[in-house]
């Protein structure tokens, strides 16, 4: 869904959204119903200012054990998109404050708020997927998942370059 700034009141408009075709683009598939709630306050004719909150459940693959697990995206956010002149982008690569940061730049007068919501989810998704904090993972020899099962790979000490020291430090 694509705003004009045009059709944005300085009041502000409220959306909320339900529909999930966005998330198909992301490559994630959903585990919960997708809400996002925003408002969008027109400033000027080239500056907008968007606030709102995304909750949605995504399948991640652990990073561990491969499992698909359930993650909770609850994420609320706050950007000023401005329109992009020549003058503004120099200014803006040179000077960097801690209130630009939340500024985007855009080259038309236009809110992507699929686009806005992509993002956001892209920002929660953690850097390391764990499907719990104690995950085991598998084992790197025989591929066992040792959530589950046990095997006799990880026992075995005997191959490890620190098996040496381990008995030097029981004896």
């Amino acid at each position: 869904m694509k705003v004009q700034f045009t059709d944005i009141s300085r009041v502000g408009n409220y959306y909320t959204i339900t529909d999930d075709n966005w998330l198909t683009q992301t490559g994630y598939q959903k585990s919960a119903p997708v809400r996002a709630e925003l408002t969008l306050i027109r400033k000027n004719d080239t500056r907008v200012e968007v606030c709102g909150s995304l909750d949605a459940g995504v399948l991640l693959a652990c990073d561990r054990c491969l499992a698909d697990y359930s993650f909770v995206v609850q994420s609320s956010f706050h950007y000023i998109l401005d329109v992009a002149s020549q003058e503004s982008s120099h200014i803006k690569e040179i000077e960097c404050t801690r209130a630009s940061l939340d500024i985007i730049q855009v080259e038309e007068p236009v809110v992507d708020i699929a686009d806005l919501l992509r993002q956001q989810l892209y920002l929660t998704i953690p850097k390391k997927k764990i499907c719990f904090q104690e995950c085991k993972g598998l084992c790197p020899q025989c591929g066992t998942d040792l959530n589950s099962n046990e095997c006799s790979c990880a026992t075995e000490t005997g191959n490890s370059p620190f098996a040496v020291l381990a008995s030097l430090k029981k004896g």
